[in-house]
């Protein structure tokens, strides 16, 4: 008799950025265009002669300094590989027949997926017309229901930021056994994170229900190795979120980036990436708006903006970023903001394609 295996409901990641050529310009996955700090690379490089040996199963060096620059009790943290899967696993803890999660629509694409791999009633909510998430009416589909409410602040696929106050106030009006989960993996790019007033960390101690995930993966320019956390309320939401991610950890080389990643040395470079990113961010909002295009404001490391034309045009010219067809915004373009000199050959391909006497190449 053959073996009869249960249905998979994994949801597959999208790889797409993964498989393409080392000649192409990568723009489409919101990745840092610049390497981590030298005391992250030398980090990773020291931790690999124990590779060997299992990463400590608490992760407590990384938590112990997320807590410090936090301000809060390391038990509040869980570490996993990368938010994403975090995520998933709380969806997926979450989860009980007949209850309804209300997902902004457009945004991360993930939600949805984990939400339907599991038959999770999804309640889709629209957005503000520039591009935030629209509160009031996750508001008015609130019902009893409803188990989860995730929130992607800034959004993404359109780059827009709700500031704290707007959480705070929309937050009073939620019950407080429905959880919502915050998702900020590119917090740290807003012009908000110079005031740590403005930090959603502070409202943990007044929402038992809220759960906050970040990213290694933006702004620390570690994606290729998989690292992100959730923080809590308390103990009692890490622990249930930690039993469902059982033995799947980070790995060694990740914790001691992650480490590296909090330390003085290398906050000090990356406030200059950033500062980068977001000079490069204001320059393209601006080309983009200047060619009479729909752009979304964004406070990401990102710009979405309404042309058409990128899959006809920028594999020729060996740049991948990504069109919005799959994200819940056709006839849109998402382009991760790069190294100066990619973004120019970008914007002057878009204003060439946007001119009538034009002679730039299509597919």
């Amino acid at each position: 008799m053959a073996i009869k295996w249960s249905p998979i409901t994994e949801v597959p990641l999208d790889r797409g950025s993964l498989s393409l050529s080392n000649k192409m310009i990568r723009l489409n996955a919101n990745e840092s265009p610049y390497p981590p700090p030298e005391i992250v690379l030398q980090a990773i490089s020291a931790s690999m002669h124990e590779i060997h040996r299992y990463p400590d199963p608490s992760g407590q060096e990384l938590k112990n300094r997320l807590a410090k620059k936090y301000h809060v009790d390391p038990a509040q943290i869980v570490l996993g590989s990368g938010s994403g899967d975090l995520i998933e696993h709380i969806i997926r803890g979450l989860f009980h027949p007949g209850r309804e999660v209300i997902i902004p629509h457009p945004s991360f694409p993930l939600y949805q997926a984990i939400a339907q791999s599991i038959s999770f009633t999804i309640v889709k909510t629209p957005l503000h017309s520039n591009g935030t998430v629209n509160l009031n009416s996750i508001a008015d589909n609130l019902s009893e229901q409803t188990a989860l409410i995730i929130i992607c602040n800034p959004n993404n696929p359109t780059g827009g930021y709700l500031p704290l106050s707007d959480i705070d106030a929309f937050l009073s009006k939620v019950p407080e056994d429905v959880a919502v989960l915050l998702d900020e993996a590119y917090w740290e790019l807003t012009d908000a994170y110079d005031d740590p007033d403005q930090d959603s960390i502070h409202l943990l101690k007044k929402y038992p229900n809220l759960m906050i995930s970040r990213t290694f993966s933006k702004f620390y320019a570690l994606a290729g190795i998989r690292l992100g956390y959730v923080l809590t309320p308390d103990t009692s939401v890490s622990h249930a979120i930690s039993q469902r991610l059982s033995r799947v950890m980070p790995n060694r080389l990740a914790l001691a980036a992650g480490a590296a990643a909090l330390s003085e040395e290398a906050e000090s470079v990356y406030k200059i990436y950033r500062s980068m990113i977001q000079r490069e961010r204001t320059r393209i909002l601006t080309r983009l708006t200047q060619q009479g295009l729909d752009v979304f404001p964004s406070q990401t490391n990102f710009v979405t903006f309404q042309w058409e034309d990128s899959e006809k045009i920028l594999p020729l010219n060996n740049i991948a970023i990504r069109p919005g067809l799959g994200m819940g915004l056709a006839g849109y373009t998402r382009m991760t903001i790069g190294q100066p000199d990619d973004n120019e050959r970008v914007l002057n391909l878009i204003e060439e394609s946007l001119n009538p006497a034009s002679t730039i190449k299509h597919s």
